[in-house]
């Protein structure tokens, strides 16, 4: 391995270390989301989730600038020319970006689980002012009497 591609091959190795972290915690949620967990479990899987975005987002600006170093643009081509220089660097690559679609997978499965929980939740609102009228609550924060006919 050349000295020069350890920068590089250690931005790669932290990067999946988060994702795997990552992945972890969308799985997660979803177990959670499923099992009708709190909300403080919910909240706090969102919190880990937002530092592991930020902790991705700051190693993708420093695999720029390692790719660059070495001549590279960081963009997919780039990544393949790099590859194509320096073989060893295409399982890290691969094992990066298999986890990334595992992760974006995750991520949307998740978001359409919460897209039906949210239209649930519109239904039974929506339910509830067909029956009581559009104010449901009153300035004390009680139920008001439904709607007369």
């Amino acid at each position: 391995m050349s000295a020069a591609l350890a920068p590089l091959l250690q931005c790669l190795a932290e990067q999946s270390a988060v994702l795997e972290k990552f992945v972890q915690a969308l799985e997660d949620e979803a177990h959670n989301l499923l099992e009708a967990s709190s909300n403080e479990q919910l909240i706090d899987l969102t919190q880990h989730k937002n530092a592991f975005a930020m902790q991705l987002a700051e190693l993708e600006v420093q695999r720029t600038e390692c790719l660059g170093g070495l001549g590279f643009d960081a963009d997919l081509a780039g990544i393949e020319a790099a590859c194509a220089a320096h073989p060893e660097l295409q399982a890290p690559f691969d094992a990066l970006f298999a986890l990334a679609r595992e992760a974006s997978t995750l991520n949307a499965q998740n978001g359409q689980i919460i897209t039906m929980f949210l239209a649930s939740n519109q239904r039974a609102v929506d339910a509830l002012r067909s029956l009581m009228g559009e104010n449901l609550y009153n300035a004390r924060g009680r139920l008001s009497k439904p709607a007369t006919p």
